[in-house]
């Protein structure tokens, strides 16, 4: 994997949690903790990222109301989707269930289902 291509899978990730450590970025990406912060110092030129510094609480965060090149649903929209999924589970295969909980998954924000 290249650098720009690292880099956006970064951004990927943190859109998706919001926040992560440099370690586990590191661990994660298989380069060291050097070039994550390289990564990250030349990703806060661009995206909306702060680091944090600190041993509780400290790492990489992302803007709470960035997303990328994704929609999400709100939060209501993914609650009645959860609702719906429950009410119709027992009318759906083994698949057709399966595949709704990717989709609530692929557009919430955070992890729901």
């Amino acid at each position: 994997m290249g650098t720009a291509e690292r880099r956006l899978e970064i951004m990927k990730l943190l859109c998706k949690r919001r926040y992560e450590t440099m370690s586990n970025l590191s661990d994660e990406f298989g380069v060291s903790i050097r070039t994550i912060h390289r990564d990250i110092d030349e990703l806060t030129f661009l995206m909306p990222l702060y680091v944090k510094s600190g041993r509780y609480g400290g790492g990489v965060y992302v803007d709470k109301n960035y997303t990328m090149d994704r929609m999400y649903m709100s939060t209501n929209e993914i609650n009645l989707l959860i609702k719906v999924k429950k009410l119709t589970s027992d009318k759906l295969s083994k698949s057709e269930n399966a595949l709704f909980d990717q989709i609530i998954k692929a557009y919430s924000k955070n992890k729901a289902g």
